[in-house]
């Protein structure tokens, strides 16, 4: 199993980056965003098609429990949160 790092903010620029750099360091990234599902989609294949590991996830941190929610079910099926990142 992987370490899990997660990326709440993983947009196009420094959030999407630190999310790269852990895949690429060997851990599993979860990579979310509030909004544009397609780019969060072509990240995560970006980081798929150079070897790292990675998934995606819309997440609206403004609705009440959707952190909480999102880091649950991201530690039942990926496994343990090693890394935090919030962009």
């Amino acid at each position: 199993m992987k370490p899990v790092c997660m990326v709440i903010g993983a947009g196009a620029g420094i959030g999407g980056h630190v999310g790269k750099r852990f895949a690429m360091e060997g851990y599993h990234a979860v990579l979310c965003r509030r909004s544009d599902e397609e780019g969060l989609n072509r990240l995560v294949a970006d980081i798929v098609d150079v070897g790292g590991s990675a998934s995606g996830y819309l997440l609206n941190v403004a609705e009440a429990d959707s952190i909480e929610s999102r880091v649950a079910a991201v530690e039942a099926e990926i496994g343990p949160i090693e890394v935090v990142a919030y962009n």
